[in-house]
């Protein structure tokens, strides 16, 4: 047994039936004696990653009937094993052979609470987390060595903020004495952040352990970028936020700081899906309803406005940017090729600058009505921001 405690990994699936056998037979090939690991899949989706997952040997599969989220996922199936130790795997993950070990013997060290690992993409040599830190005032999430070529630059143990819920390790005792995620962090994205955060308010501490790496394919469910990815991420900053700070803090620090990183995004989908957030996060201070349950926090995209009249003009001027020559017609073939061959002498070289300049010149209009047009949904979703910080205010 190497003296080694019991430790459950636990794997919550979304349709996710084509990386998962990958990932459970890594973890079956991981260093650590097979009687003292248990692998619980959690099935939140379809029933697909299940199906995948009895294929495997030695795995434990729980079907709710329901989307639980992450939080709840795992929150269920650590509840479902009796280890010591609480493995989170993401089900695109393929760790190394020394990778729960790594994890383990990390956790037993004095007043450490959280372990997590060191993530790489699937070429296996740029790095995609080392830990990761809040930039505040705005809580975004950053990876230490984000895109970065793995050259042993993040090789050392070291205390961070957080550390991804991809691949992360905690005591039970731990665990239960916080109670697990927080499951109104629905569906996911920033649930292991506020662990991290409690961890560390209990006098704990968060570490990235280097030798403990895995291969994961970031955002295999949603989409790195796509609209639901940055609905779900900003709402669940907000929350975070919401829980965490003052409405003091909030409007001295993070509400000038919302507005100018507002005004920075070129992103109509990021600017789109913050719109949305602002309206939830409004509705639900007003009605006392939680944005996690309201119909705009479907995986499709909510119903846009109606076109405003700069919206309307760039749509008619993206319709006709380029300017071609209309060809000569005539009932006698031979009359249009001797036409469009007296053009060519007489005019076409003539012609050809001016119509090109007046395509670039198109081309800058195009791109100036899509600046104002991008600016007024800005000051739009600037307005819902302030309505919505208002609303929490008042709520008190």
């Amino acid at each position: 047994m190497d003296g080694l405690p019991k430790a459950a990994l636990v794997v919550v699936a979304y349709g996710h039936a084509a990386t998962l056998p990958a990932t459970l037979q890594a973890l079956q090939a991981l260093d650590y004696p097979a009687d003292q690991r248990q692998i619980i899949v959690v099935e939140n989706g379809d029933g697909s990653s299940a199906a995948v997952a009895r294929e495997q040997r030695g795995v434990a599969v729980v079907e709710p009937g329901q989307n639980l989220g992450f939080a709840g996922g795992c929150n269920l199936g650590v509840a479902l094993s009796t280890a010591q130790v609480v493995v989170l795997v993401n089900p695109d993950t393929i760790p190394e052979p020394t990778f729960l070990r790594s994890l383990v013997t990390a956790l037993a060290k004095p007043r450490v609470g959280i372990v997590g690992a060191k993530l790489l993409y699937p070429d296996h040599t740029t790095l995609q987390h080392a830990g990761g830190f809040l930039e505040q005032p705005l809580a975004l999430a950053h990876h230490y060595g984000y895109g970065e070529a793995d050259q042993g630059q993040f090789d050392t143990r070291r205390e961070v903020e957080f550390v991804t819920g991809a691949a992360l390790a905690i005591g039970r005792g731990t665990w239960e004495q916080l109670g697990g995620f927080d499951t109104a962090f629905f569906p996911g994205y920033f649930e292991e952040v506020d662990l991290c955060w409690r961890v560390r308010a209990m006098g704990l501490t968060v570490q990235y352990e280097p030798s403990a790496v895995a291969i994961h394919q970031e955002a295999a469910g949603l989409g790195k970028r796509s609209a639901p990815y940055h609905r779900f991420y900003h709402r669940n900053r907000l929350r975070l936020l919401w829980k965490h700070r003052t409405d003091d803090w909030l409007a001295a620090e993070w509400l000038p700081a919302e507005l100018a990183y507002l005004r920075s995004l070129a992103d109509d989908v990021e600017i789109n899906s913050l719109t949305d957030v602002y309206i939830s996060w409004q509705r639900a201070f007003i009605t006392g309803s939680d944005p996690a349950q309201q119909p705009q926090t479907a995986a499709t995209a909510p119903p846009r406005p109606h076109l405003s009249e700069l919206e309307w003009t760039l749509q008619q001027v993206r319709a006709k940017p380029i300017i071609t020559p209309i060809p000569f017609r005539s009932r006698l073939p031979f009359v249009a090729r001797l036409r469009t061959w007296l053009n060519r002498i007489a005019t076409e070289d003539y012609l050809r600058p001016l119509v090109q300049q007046q395509n670039d010149f198109n081309a800058s209009v195009v791109e100036l009505a899509a600046a104002l047009a991008r600016q007024r949904r800005v000051a739009d979703a600037a307005i819902l921001c302030q309505g919505m910080f208002l609303a929490k205010l008042m709520r008190q």
